[in-house]
């Protein structure tokens, strides 16, 4: 009945008491956690919530189910410490290989976290384009890589891969920070910052701006994810990207995202490979089950 991503969004929507705020925290869209909890509700055969005009507040159900989904979240939580130190978590390297957005905003918060648990680990990450991913995962210089759009390679084995969203960036006092979604025509006559033709976001960009007849005004052109988050964080100027290349500003408040609904937008596929064969450190192993369940927050399925 109760999946891990089920239980999160329960837990953060009674906890602010807005379906809007959770999807703010989690980075996910409204309508998936509304969708969910509606399904739910009609499984279980009564409402969960009270549906206030300004918040939402639990019915004496949902006050039961809320009990057992913190317990479980807990429990889940002991558990998996108590597995890792079965399986001698904590020791040795673990070595990634990504892209520059992801290497500067959410795997170094992850890897921080897992050290302070796991005092004796290392890590080593590497901030690479998808075929040079794809060549170190393959030539064992790392444990497992993570890209978008990668592509397929028969001594790699894709682990899990992530449909997310691309978006609009911006500064929290930005007007189109107003909206809950944006789209390309909004960008018209906003100086915007860029990634170049070497990263396939660009090319995705062009291709629904051209599709949609716009003409977009790019007055930054880079292959540095931060160079592209400091000039939109220092102007009124606007980047897309997808979510999680901007976690960590969003999570501080520096800047927000908001999806792009353009229909000639593709969401972003995200890769995590690792070899086909041959062994994979405990660390590793626990460090990438981690990093999965984060991914799986900007994963839409809808």
């Amino acid at each position: 009945m109760l999946h891990s991503r089920m239980l999160r969004y329960l837990d953060e929507v009674a906890r602010r008491g807005s379906i809007r705020r959770a999807a703010e925290q989690l980075n996910v869209a409204s309508s998936s956690i509304n969708r969910q909890i509606i399904e739910l509700e009609a499984e279980i055969g009564a409402p969960l919530f009270e549906r206030l005009p300004r918040r939402m507040r639990l019915t004496s159900v949902g006050e039961v189910l809320i009990s057992h989904v913190r317990r479980t979240l807990r429990d889940h939580e002991k558990a998996r410490h108590q597995i890792l130190e079965l399986e001698g978590v904590g020791r040795g390297s673990i070595r990634i290989a990504t892209m520059n957005g992801l290497a500067s905003g959410l795997i170094p918060r992850l890897c921080v976290e897992f050290e302070r648990r796991h005092p004796g680990v290392r890590f080593e990450v590497l901030s690479l384009l998808g075929p040079e991913i794809l060549r170190a995962v393959s030539e064992g210089e790392v444990d497992f890589g993570l890209g978008y759009n990668m592509a397929d390679a028969a001594d790699l084995r894709v682990v899990n891969r992530f449909d997310v969203r691309l978006g609009v960036i911006m500064r929290p006092d930005h007007p189109l920070a107003s909206q809950p979604t944006v789209r390309l025509s909004d960008c018209m006559g906003i100086p915007l910052a860029l990634s170049d033709t070497s990263m396939s976001i660009r090319r995705y960009i062009d291709k629904a701006a051209q599709r949609a007849g716009l003409a977009l005004d790019v007055y930054y052109t880079t292959n540095s994810i931060e160079m592209m988050k400091f000039i939109v964080s220092k102007s009124g100027g606007l980047s897309i990207m997808s979510a999680p290349d901007i976690a960590e500003e969003k999570r501080r408040g520096v800047l927000e995202f908001r999806r792009l609904t353009d229909r000639y937008i593709s969401r972003g596929d995200l890769r995590l490979v690792e070899r086909a064969t041959g062994p994979m450190g405990p660390s590793a192993r626990a460090f990438m089950e981690v990093l999965q369940e984060t991914l799986a927050l900007y994963s839409e399925s809808d």
